[in-house]
């Protein structure tokens, strides 16, 4: 069976041995997934690059540490979120346009940032759905589907999205919101098909 073929169980398995090519495999797997994850706190593609590498280092050096009990992408996910918030310093975090759950959430709130932030697309967006979610993201309406593809593939903030596109920013996060419930629902629908 070649290493690609295998589930993520048998790869950790195989990278607790140390067996590099296992690490490789599961870099690839989940390396868009995992800055898919972390764009949502960091804007800067430099340190979206940065911020993902030391996630996979963190990882694989703790994968002792791994329980096979759970998915290996929540956990990884989880590792990439901490090492987001550990590269954002308070002020920065005050000056990004963080997603928030409500717009009227204040700045001292944003210290409950992981709990507030648990999306349920966080849970569907991995290696192996991504492309299915980027078939799903063209079968949106003209105008939810430039303000996702702009947000959740190029990763533009609510202000750049709302600035390129002329639009205020409170139109563009409902857009935003739509679209991904509109996907989430797609999701489910395509998964219920297989």
């Amino acid at each position: 069976m070649k290493l690609t073929e295998m589930s993520d169980k048998e790869l950790v398995e195989l990278a607790l041995e140390q067996n590099q090519a296992a690490f490789i495999v599961l870099y690839t797997r989940y390396n868009a997934g995992v800055k898919s994850h972390i764009s949502k706190y960091i804007t800067q593609a430099e340190d979206k690059e940065d911020v993902a590498l030391e996630s996979f280092q963190k990882a694989f050096s703790q994968i002792g540490s791994y329980n096979p009990e759970y998915r290996f992408s929540t956990w990884l996910y989880r590792i990439a979120r901490n090492t987001a918030f550990d590269h954002i310093s308070r002020k920065d975090r005050e000056k990004s346009n963080l997603p928030t759950t409500s717009i009227n959430e204040t700045m001292s709130e944003l210290n409950d940032i992981p709990a507030a932030m648990h999306n349920p697309e966080e849970d569907i967006i991995n290696q192996q759905e991504y492309d299915k979610w980027l078939a799903n993201i063209e079968k949106l309406k003209d105008d939810y589907k430039v303000v996702a593809k702009m947000n959740l593939i190029d990763h533009f903030g609510y202000k750049e999205i709302a600035d390129e596109l002329d639009l205020p920013i409170n139109t563009v996060k409902t857009k935003i919101r739509r679209a991904k419930a509109q996907l989430l629902k797609m999701m489910d629908v395509s998964d219920e098909l297989q």
